[in-house]
């Protein structure tokens, strides 16, 4: 076939095709982030109303990024993306809010160790922020930061610890935002972690508290109302690795007692106020609060009383009794990590009660959880990220005719999605599943008849092949086991293998060397399990493929360890045969693909080994010929993927390296010869998956990727590397875009002849399968009209091209049941 590039032509909404030069150079964007990192270690999280529409917004500070950011609320939960506040908060460590410049508006207020600075940011009432207004550079390594009227002027002045100089110091407003110099209340708080304010001695003005990490102390300060305070008052010096400290009447005598929670002794205590600010009696609530970072008092059961919430490797709560006498409640959540979780509680959902959120240093979430009013939360996400992505997949997921996007990622064991607005721009992440432990494989396909697409998922760490599923527009059910006893399950994918309309799942786990395949009922009941091998030491990347031409499908595999690429011949009805070899001596093969190279009706195989992707020519038979190198430069290919990017009617390759970091393609010359690499991104760090379909609605595949160092799921733009400037009445024909479209079981694409030309019509699949042939003959110039039938086909994306001659063009067509 005549290698021909081709530009888009924009014409009254219909994109058309034309011959320009020889050897196309498809061209795609820089690295488009899906979902990525956006907050690096959290370390303090706030909520206060910041765009004035009356519902608590979200307020977080991370240390790594060094970022100040705000997250909206809709009133209801659900949280827009991230909007950065700053990110010159240089190891950002407390964040704070209120009104500093007496607007009846709240600004925001941040702490960072790294530069010794106390900052504030003007908000303009709808969220948006001035640049940084430093307050003071003198808080070595600050810790924390508060707000409150000190002096008793009716303007809020600003607190803050810092844990080398041991301060505790107060900088004075002038009521527009103006801050003196600092001035010091003590520096007497060794290590000084939190401080925080309260009328301890109900004499109406607010005094100070604090928490110093290395003396051990919890210590107040009295207010003689016009900012002068007395010397430290020691309230405990048994707080060891003193982190946190809060005030609020705990046992309902009308004074303020004092709250801490203790780092190394895993202690949370309270402190009995005398009503004079002495405090005789130290009340432990717990010696098992793990690494506790944050305590707080708040009504968490609507009954009237301050209860215990806390962060530290979990978030837990402690119910009052109104008395002072506390009893432990189920965890809100246990985040199987070295403590370090900032929390705060308010109204989030607008229901009347108070919702925790929380941020754990050492994830790239943040959370809340909704107080249903028994003692149960439930927990929602204010900011998503993914954490080790593992694979990526694309279907579309809510029925409304785009491809959306799947992702696996194994630190977090999360199944997710993204929804597309149909032009490549894409939603928050929605969590399918964190059930996943070490999830490493994720795929769709309709498992239960219903004709919408639900996922599969392979995780590494629990042995499970599972499913979820989809109500038809995305919102997914529990995790459903098809296996629990895959072990260490490698990947996952659906096909029908026993001919009976079902989608069949078939799947590999890597300690057992098993592969096995699931017999679909119809309805999503997996209860038949059929071994095909369990000698397939390090079995992965399972794919099923017709590679012997008798319409069945077959399944190939590679074997990592035994470093072969094996299929297994399907006899009809799930009957399969004994391993067969596509190649031996493959070192460390990782991922394999088929499709049909060299244009002669068959499917060849692909795959990616060490620092090769190759292919082997299969004569139709499932014979397969030696290994035809493509490429020695994809340092340690991941993952493979074939289809037409070029659109010039034959399949390319395209391939994941995770040692170069590299996504590439590599263009076919339609016999089965590829080009040189054509180097797509070098920023996806140890790129692990790569996955192609049309993202943006334009009517070529654009590629997707998971990078598993930068946690990142991108994708990349195809764009045609010649210019829009071509006019279709170059064209030898004109074809049309079908009617209906979608459509559910028929639909006519019609097109006009200009001249006697031979024409050929195919139907591929999104992955560039072969369905059907429509026409494929001598015709006459004129107008025609064919009816296409998708009964026997799933829902799905699917493409018609029409060659004459050199010139060809595809469009795409949605079948929607």
């Amino acid at each position: 076939m005549k290698i021909i590039n081709k530009s888009i032509l924009i014409l009254s909404g219909v994109i058309c095709g034309c011959v320009t030069v020889v050897n196309a150079q498809t061209q795609f964007s820089d690295q488009k982030i899906i979902q990525g990192v956006n907050i690096v270690n959290p370390s303090s999280i706030f909520a206060a109303d910041l765009d004035g529409d009356g519902s608590a917004d979200v307020i977080s500070s991370s240390v790594t990024d060094n970022k100040i950011a705000w997250y909206k609320n809709d009133g209801n939960g659900s949280f827009a993306s991230q909007q950065i506040i700053s990110s010159t908060a240089y190891s950002a460590k407390s964040v704070f809010a209120t009104d500093l410049d007496n607007d009846q508006v709240i600004d925001v207020l941040s702490a960072s160790s790294f530069d010794d600075r106390i900052a504030w940011y003007k908000n303009d009432g709808n969220g948006n922020f001035v640049e940084q207004q430093s307050i003071s550079t003198s808080a070595d390594a600050a810790s924390s930061v508060y707000a409150a009227d000190l002096d008793g002027d009716e303007d809020m002045d600003v607190l803050s610890t810092s844990f080398n100089d041991d301060k505790i110091a107060w900088y004075e407003n002038d009521g527009s935002g103006n801050f003196s110099e600092q001035i010091i209340i003590s520096t007497n708080a060794n290590g000084a972690s939190f401080v925080s304010v309260a009328d301890i001695d109900g004499d109406g003005d607010p005094d100070v508290l604090s928490a110093s990490y290395s003396d051990d102390k919890i210590a107040w300060y009295e207010n003689d109302g016009n900012g002068n305070f007395g010397q430290q008052l020691i309230i405990s010096t048994d707080a060891d690795g003193a982190k946190s400290v809060c005030a609020e009447d705990i046992d309902g005598d009308g004074d303020i007692d004092v709250l801490s929670g203790s780092y190394i002794d895993n202690k949370l205590i309270w402190y009995e106020n005398d009503g004079n600010g002495n405090f005789p009696n130290h009340h432990t609530i717990t010696r098992w609060a793990d690494y506790v970072k944050s305590v707080g008092l708040f009504d968490l059961d609507g009954d009237s009383d301050m209860d215990v919430l806390y962060g530290g490797g979990d978030i837990v709560w402690y119910e009052n009794d109104g008395l002072g006498t506390f009893t432990l409640k189920p965890k809100i959540k246990n985040f199987i990590t070295s403590g370090d979780v900032s929390i705060y509680a308010t109204d989030i959902d607008g229901d009347g009660d108070v919702d925790p959120i929380a941020a754990p240093y050492n994830q790239q979430n943040l959370s809340w959880y909704e107080n249903n009013n028994s003692g149960d939360f439930e927990e929602r996400y204010i900011l998503y990220s993914v954490n080790k992505p593992q694979a990526v997949f694309s279907a579309d997921l809510d029925g409304d005719a785009d491809m959306d996007v799947l992702s696996a990622s194994s630190e977090d064991n999360k199944i997710a999605w993204y929804e597309n607005d149909g032009i490549g721009n894409f939603g928050n992440q929605q969590i399918i599943s964190t059930n996943a432990d070490g999830a490493l494989s994720v795929y769709a396909a309709d498992l239960d008849g219903d004709s919408d697409l639900d996922v599969l998922s392979a995780s590494w760490d629990d042995n499970k092949i599972a499913w979820y599923e989809n109500d038809g527009n995305g919102n997914f059910s529990n995790q459903q086991i098809i296996s629990n006893s895959a072990d260490f399950a490698m990947a996952v994918h659906a096909a029908d293998l026993d001919g009976d309309g079902d989608m069949d799942v078939v799947s590999t786990s890597f300690m057992n060397d098993n592969l096995v395949w699931y017999e679909n009922d119809g309805n999503g009941e997996f209860s038949n399990q059929h071994v095909l091998d369990d000698l397939q030491t390090g079995a992965r990347s399972p794919i099923a493929f017709d590679l012997d031409g008798d319409s069945d499908l077959e399944i190939i595999v590679v074997s990592n360890s035994l470093d072969k690429i094996s299929w297994y011949e399907n006899y009809g009805f799930g009957i399969f045969g004994n391993r067969q070899s596509i190649a031996e001596s493959v070192e460390s093969p990782t991922s394999v693909y088929a499709s049909d190279l060299d244009g002669d009706g068959d499917n060849d195989v692909i795959s990616a080994n060490d620092n090769t992707i190759a292919c082997y020519e299969n004569n139709g038979n499932g014979i397969f010929g030696v290994q035809q190198i493509i490429t020695t430069d994809a340092l340690k290919g991941e993952s493979v993927f074939a289809t037409d990017l070029d659109e010039d009617g034959d399949i390319d390759v395209l391939s994941a390296s995770s040692d170069d970091n590299k996504i590439a393609w590599y263009e076919n010359d339609g016999d089965g010869n590829f080009g040189e690499q054509q180097i797509i991104s070098t920023s996806s760090l140890s790129a692990q998956s790569v996955y192609a379909t049309d993202l943006d609605g334009d009517g070529d595949m654009d590629v997707l990727s998971a990078s598993y160092d930068d946690n990142k799921i991108a994708w990349y733009e195809n764009t045609l590397s010649v210019g829009l400037n071509e006019a279709d009445s170059n064209l030898p024909f004109r074809i049309n875009q079908n009617y209906p479209n979608p459509f559910s079981a028929n639909t006519n694409i019609s097109f006009d002849l200009k001249e006697n030309q031979r024409v050929r019509i195919k139907v591929y699949d999104v992955n560039g399968i072969y369905i059907n042939t429509l026409v494929d003959e001598q015709m006459k110039p004129g107008k025609y009209s064919m009816n296409f039938s998708g009964n026997d086909l799933p829902s799905g994306t699917y493409f018609y091209n029409i060659q004459t001659g050199d010139f060809n063009l595809s469009k795409k067509m949605f079948l929607i049941k």
